[in-house]
């Protein structure tokens, strides 16, 4: 208990409460800010700050002007033409032109850019730039509300002389064009954000100025809002959520994210290409005494790869249930068993040791990682867990392929589009197919969803989809979580996003 209150009146001399401006924490630290290289959540509500696309993020399949202040979609659905915004300008001064929309395009489709939206860019043929205020994008075929395809952020051109985005540039000076320009990343890790001059809804009494930090510890976290050293938390725990409520300085905000948590699954193991053990590890892993233990059963147990607040979900596909004795038996009729006595299954002759890894992200991320593990030892297999910093994380899962199985969580928008995780050409470095997933009737299913005419179509596919992936287990899908995220009463007009979280911070105001 010393120790602790030792840290916390250190970390409380570091934070001294901010009068101007926004302090917010998040449990990791963002790992990259160029939007088109994102893979974490904390990256991705970091680079909302200071990037625009030609839209904004969609909400509930709708979305309004951005860079682009007007557009015109053919009447097959095969071409958009944008109109952009006079006068906007990026962060060093420089005009947003058309040039730039091409660029992040043609970027995008360039297999030397190490971007997980590869596919999403893969479904324009063509794009061309008039003049300085217009764009034309031609897909190569007819698809379903075009313009949820544009939400992707806009890039300089003119800082990427290469002509693609380099995965160095993950950890380079940004420059944008959307309210907040980056201004400092400091060596303890925060990264401070001052307003961008050139924003056009710049108005009296906006945020002057964001920085973010990293702090790994969810009871310091709360404490540092409480003493108001922070003004915002993205999310808090559950546990939380009846202490925060009694607090006048703060304000709850329930956001629905459409996210789920799972294990996911190196398919590049003999072992876990086998589908009984699969069947054998979801059976026997009791997910509802761990949303209860965890995270106060404010949550779903899921049963597939979308979200259950999402219009893809298919409710007809009940979870697998907990059952200890059916997963032994799995295992045993695969031929996984103990077959020395010493209480340890074999595959091939040898030993099992499985590798968990997992962001060193919070508290209860590491006790739930603790709790996967006693579980499976029950189940007789050796457990091994690596807490990993997110830059090591990220290089373990998509660089280097160096696990069995990690914990992790997808954050999707409306559209809920799954290729990627599960599609069999999305796999490789930096791709979102980091576990090597491959399933023919899967890969079908997937194509299919993009050839689909209306959304009657595309519903009836994922349905499927959802069928064939509970049964074939990519993942363990473990479950969606509710989300509040707490925000000091000095903060007015809030508005989030379910996805991006800061769409809206332009408009939003501090006492």
């Amino acid at each position: 208990m010393r120790l602790r209150f030792c840290l916390l009146v250190t970390l409380l001399v570091g934070f001294t409460p901010a009068f101007a401006g926004l302090r917010y924490a998040e449990s990791t630290a963002p790992t990259s800010l160029n939007p088109m290289l994102v893979a974490d959540m904390p990256s991705l509500r970091a680079t909302e700050l200071m990037f625009e696309g030609l839209v904004t993020p969609p909400i509930a399949g709708e979305v309004g002007p951005a860079l682009a202040e007007s557009w015109d979609v053919s009447p097959d659905e095969s071409m958009v033409k944008f109109k952009l915004r006079r006068g906007m300008k990026w962060h060093d001064g420089k005009p947003v032109t058309a040039r730039d929309v091409v660029f992040t395009i043609e970027a995008g489709r360039d297999p030397r850019t190490a971007s997980a939206l590869g596919a999403q860019f893969e479904a324009f043929d063509s794009v061309e730039a008039p003049d300085d205020n217009t764009v034309i994008v031609f897909f190569k075929r007819k698809v379903l509300n075009p313009l949820l395809y544009f939400d992707f952020k806009i890039l300089p051109a003119h800082r990427f002389p290469d002509g693609y985005v380099a995965a160095e540039s993950a950890i380079e000076s940004p420059v944008g064009s959307g309210p907040y320009a980056f201004s400092e990343w400091t060596h303890a890790g925060e990264i401070r954000f001052k307003r961008n001059e050139y924003y056009p809804s710049s108005k009296d009494g906006a945020i002057s100025s964001v920085e973010v930090s990293p702090v790994p510890d969810d009871n310091i976290r709360n404490e540092l809002l409480r003493y108001g050293a922070v003004d915002l938390l993205p999310q808090v725990r559950p546990k939380d959520i009846p202490a925060l409520e009694e607090l006048s300085s703060v304000r709850l905000y329930p956001y629905s994210t459409l996210s789920y948590s799972y294990l996911g699954l190196n398919f590049r193991s003999s072992l876990i290409r086998q589908k009984s053990f699969r069947q054998a590890l979801i059976s026997g892993l009791n997910r509802e005494e761990m949303l209860k233990a965890h995270y106060g059963n404010r949550g779903t147990i899921i049963s597939g790869p979308f979200p259950p607040a999402s219009w893809a979900y298919n409710f007809d596909v009940k979870p697998w249930e907990y059952n200890s004795e059916r997963a032994a038996a799995l295992l045993d009729e695969a031929g996984i068993a103990d077959s020395d006595g010493d209480s340890v299954r074999e595959w091939e002759g040898e030993p099992i040791t499985l590798r968990i890894i997992s962001l060193a992200q919070s508290e209860v991320q590491k006790a739930v990682v603790l709790d996967l593990q006693q579980q499976i030892k029950n189940l007789g297999l050796n457990v091994d867990v690596r807490f990993l910093e997110p830059m090591a994380w990220k290089k373990a899962v998509f660089e280097d392929y160096d696990f069995d199985m990690v914990l992790a969580e997808w954050t999707f928008d409306n559209s809920v589009n799954i290729y990627t995780l599960f599609h069999s050409t999305q796999t490789g470095p930096n791709q979102n197919n980091f576990g090597a997933y491959a399933n023919p009737s899967v890969d079908r299913l997937l194509d299919e969803s993009r050839e689909a005419e209306n959304s009657e179509m595309l519903r009836a596919t994922y349905g499927e989809l959802h069928k064939v992936l509970h049964d074939d287990l990519p993942y363990i899908f473990l479950w969606s979580l509710n989300r509040y995220a707490a925000i000091n009463s000095r903060i007015e007009n809030v508005r989030l996003h379910p996805f991006y979280f800061f769409s809206y911070i332009a408009d939003w105001k501090e006492k």
